[in-house]
């Protein structure tokens, strides 16, 4: 095993385990074109990496660690990737662009060509081997010839999905094949107890690998936690 696939091997005993290398060259000119209007030196590096959780073994290792930080899970998520880094990488010089940076990262349009996700009526991506039960949860920039390490191109998931369960289970009409209605979800969230307070009930009926749900406690966490955000937004 080399030092960057026991690397890994850290990263996917925390809970990380998906992972991609994926060359600056190879990205697709949409996400390039993205990342350069928002200020993202992304020509000036070879390598962007990206790293993000399938299921639930990255919540059961954020326990065992101590949830006791003000943001635990990107204090867990950066402070493993740093590891990562200090202990399997060359000391290449690098950029971080997620999380806890002013950067806008397109992260749905890296997800989708490192091969992990497809969009879905949810307004996220859906991935062929999680379902909706994934999260980005670190990126950065590497002057570096790491070997591209990229998912599977596979079918998307919701292609096959006749009955598409996630739309009838919205109250708030919010899931469509079209565009997901983010408005409608926020309104609906904010009302006073709404059935979507602390879970959606959406992602929840998606059928697709139901075997990495998340728990319902980390469930109820990131979503009470985004309420929290929304309610900032909207009394700004």
């Amino acid at each position: 095993m080399t030092r960057l696939e026991e690397g890994f091997q850290f990263l996917k005993l925390k809970g990380l385990n998906l992972i991609a290398v994926i060359d600056c060259a190879e990205l697709p000119e949409r996400t390039s074109k993205f990342m350069a209007a928002s200020g993202i030196p992304v020509s000036d590096y070879r390598r962007l990496v990206l790293i993000g959780h399938g299921g639930r073994q990255m919540w059961r290792s954020l326990k065992v660690s101590g949830m006791t930080t003000a943001d635990p899970i990107d204090h867990f998520s950066v402070s493993s990737t740093q590891r990562f880094i200090k202990d399997y990488l060359d000391a290449s010089p690098l950029l971080w662009l997620y999380p806890n940076t002013h950067l806008v990262t397109p992260l749905q349009q890296l997800g989708e060509a490192a091969g992990w996700s497809h969009p879905s009526p949810l307004g996220s991506g859906i991935s062929p081997e999680y379902g909706v039960w994934f999260a980005y949860r670190t990126a950065f920039l590497i002057d570096s010839d790491l070997p591209p390490q990229n998912g599977a191109n596979a079918a998307s998931p919701c292609d096959n999905c006749i009955d598409k369960p996630c739309i009838g289970a919205c109250p708030a009409a919010a899931v469509r094949v079209e565009q997901f209605g983010l408005e409608a979800c926020a309104h609906h969230r904010l009302k006073p107890l709404s059935s979507c307070t602390d879970r959606c009930l959406a992602r929840l009926a998606c059928p697709i690998h139901p075997e990495h749900r998340y728990t319902l406690d980390q469930v109820q966490y990131h979503y009470r936690n985004s309420l929290a955000t929304l309610r900032e937004w909207y009394r700004e």
